[in-house]
């Protein structure tokens, strides 16, 4: 299976502004940042080698965060993952935690613990 081992923070999320804020907050804290505004977008250029840590958005057209994290769990690929959601769902939750996800955070989240996350996951 391939883990990501890069340094970068992939931000995925279809509403520009919160990508923008996240991006900015990382950005001002030392880390590199990729934004992207769809799973597909992310599925089609990511070089997830490159990569240290997903902040995925649950709910986003065409393919939610979790759909996105399946496919990449079916491709071999493992990578630190934090799913942000705009409203909290037991069976979400589940799942995320079947696919490995490591935090579920509800919008709007808390910056240190969005933080505290990605310091663990880049190391």
């Amino acid at each position: 299976m391939e883990r990501g081992n890069g340094n970068i923070v992939a931000v995925i999320d279809d509403d520009n502004d919160v990508g923008a804020v996240l991006g900015r907050l990382l950005e001002t804290m030392g880390y590199q940042v990729e934004i992207f505004t769809s799973a597909l977008e992310f599925l089609s250029s990511a070089r997830t080698d490159r990569l240290a840590c997903l902040i995925v958005d649950q709910n986003m057209p065409r393919m939610t965060g979790l759909e996105m994290i399946e496919k990449l769990s079916e491709q071999g690929v493992s990578i630190p993952t934090l799913l942000i959601t705009g409203v909290y769902d037991s069976a979400v939750d589940r799942r995320a935690s079947e696919l490995g996800v490591m935090t579920v955070l509800e919008k709007p989240m808390s910056h240190r613990d969005l933080l505290r996350f990605v310091s663990v996951s880049v190391g």
